[in-house]
């Protein structure tokens, strides 16, 4: 069958970490992406999409592969820090977990709240090609198993970030010969290039020519197996990336103003008497923790002091943006130096906002009850979009921040240690972080959508039925 009948037989999906949506809409308008425009944009869209927040790889992977938000599956960060678990440890060795490194896809394999939607429950012959999460797979499914740490350690080492890229087109060929109903490969160049470079420079562009190559050599093996008319293939990102100027230390601003505080890559015990944990993400966004009356004693209240003072003087900071955190009643406190609003879920898909005389986020014309729906289409084209719905889904999590705290693009929120100067910044609520593209030759309905919403249309354009649990809405266009 093919997309005139409604339905494809196989599917790919290319996570191309890190990419935005700006500049992949400018090299195809230019010309530059000629196979991608060829086989995937002519027969059918480009779109742009809000990437799940925190924009980070890791995380903003998840909602590709389960259609839900990272807060709902309690993963806050390629960072994260759990409160609970870090008070009842008698070494202080738990209760804080990397993604960089070792056993990734063991951890957020183990991590991940239990019973949610995965890619196998819908194609249980599904394979993965640098893949960071396989929940219902067997372990044969990832491909790289074997080779990622190579691939990755020589990337590292030798900062040849486009070799990683052709050693998953390897895979990704691969797997298009073995047969697999959904192949899900990631290539990591742009973010990696990104962050050494920049993210427009010309050094990163070349990941995007690299992968319009590979689209081509694709397309040719599918067409050699008599599938590229039957065979659904889409190229999305999990987060964009700013250029980087200025690092703020926020880990010892905290310190300096709350006591001794823990950072991700510093040894943990309980002998340190940590006040607080401050976990950069992206180094744009950076989920904070306070002691309070312990660490299992719940979270305090950050309209008291010293909390207070250290939300007033950060907000003095240039590099400060958002910050937020949790009221009572299930509100959500919002501030930046251009105002306040409260924001709450009121019911699914459902929220209230209250913005004061001045709205944090520069918006205009929105507060009372807004849809989900309604905040997308709203704020699509804003400096920030869905910034309300992102934060409130990400403070779901049990191991998000007691206080959320958001740079302006060009600022990052750097730690005592970082293996390269980083020259891109990616994590925050900004366009430049949030938005990305989504490329497909399929019709999908016009306008924005979330990166959950690419699981259940996914499994529609497939034929197959979309699990319950999936939060993401289908942009299949039933017109086509």
């Amino acid at each position: 069958m093919n997309q005139n009948d409604g339905v494809f037989e196989r599917c790919i999906f290319i996570l191309f970490d890190g990419a935005r949506s700006d500049l992949f809409a400018e090299l195809l308008e230019a010309g530059e992406l000629p196979a991608i425009r060829r086989h995937l944009v002519e027969p059918g869209c480009s779109r742009s999409a809000v990437a799940a927040f925190p924009t980070v790889s890791g995380p903003g992977h998840l909602p590709f592969m389960t259609g839900c938000f990272p807060g709902t599956l309690n993963v806050s960060g390629v960072y994260w820090f759990d409160r609970e678990a870090y008070g009842r440890s008698l070494t202080g060795l738990t209760g804080f977990r990397t993604y960089l490194g070792p056993f990734k896809v063991r951890k957020m394999n183990q991590d991940v709240t239990p019973s949610t939607p995965n890619l196998a429950q819908v194609w249980p012959d599904v394979e993965y090609v640098f893949g960071w999460y396989t929940r219902g797979s067997a372990d044969r499914a990832l491909l790289t198993r074997w080779t990622k740490s190579v691939s990755f350690v020589r990337g590292f080492m030798t900062k040849d970030w486009l070799q990683c890229d052709a050693d998953a087109e390897v895979k990704l060929m691969q797997s298009v010969d073995g047969g697999a109903s959904f192949i899900f490969a990631v290539f990591p160049a742009p973010d990696e290039l990104g962050h050494r470079f920049g993210p427009t420079g010309d050094e990163t562009r070349t990941a995007y020519a690299r992968l319009d190559q590979t689209i081509d050599r694709l397309f040719k093996r599918l067409g050699d197996r008599s599938e590229a008319d039957s065979t659904l293939v889409m190229i999305g990102s999990d987060h964009g990336q700013s250029n980087t100027h200025t690092h703020f230390p926020l880990d010892r601003f905290v310190e300096e103003r709350v006591g001794r505080t823990l950072i991700y890559k510093r040894f943990a015990t309980p002998l340190h008497g940590n006040k607080a944990a401050v976990l950069p993400n992206g180094n744009g966004m950076a989920n904070v923790h306070f002691r309070g009356e312990g660490w299992t004693s719940g979270r305090p209240d950050l309209t008291a002091e010293p909390y207070q003072g250290l939300i007033g003087d950060l907000l003095e900071q240039e590099p400060m943006d958002i910050l937020a955190w949790r009221e009572e009643d299930g509100w959500i406190r919002m501030v930046s130096r251009r105002g306040a609003a409260r924001f709450r879920e009121t019911g699914p898909s459902m929220t209230e906002y209250d913005p004061s005389a001045s709205d944090p986020f520069g918006y205009e014309g929105l507060e009372g009850a807004v849809s989900f729906d309604q905040w997308l289409q709203a704020t699509a084209d804003h400096d920030y979009p869905d910034g309300p719905v992102s934060l409130a889904t990400h403070l779901r999590a049990p191991r998000s921040g007691d206080l959320i705290v958001t740079t302006f693009p060009g600022y990052d929120l750097r730690d005592w240690f970082e293996y390269q100067e980083p020259h891109g910044t990616h994590g925050a609520l900004h366009r430049k972080h949030s938005m990305v593209p989504i490329v497909t030759n399929a019709k999908l309905t016009p306008g924005p959508l979330r990166t959950v919403d690419v699981f259940p249309t996914l499994a529609r354009l497939t034929g197959r039925d979309v699990p319950e649990g999936v939060e993401g809405v289908s942009r299949v266009d039933d017109r086509a």
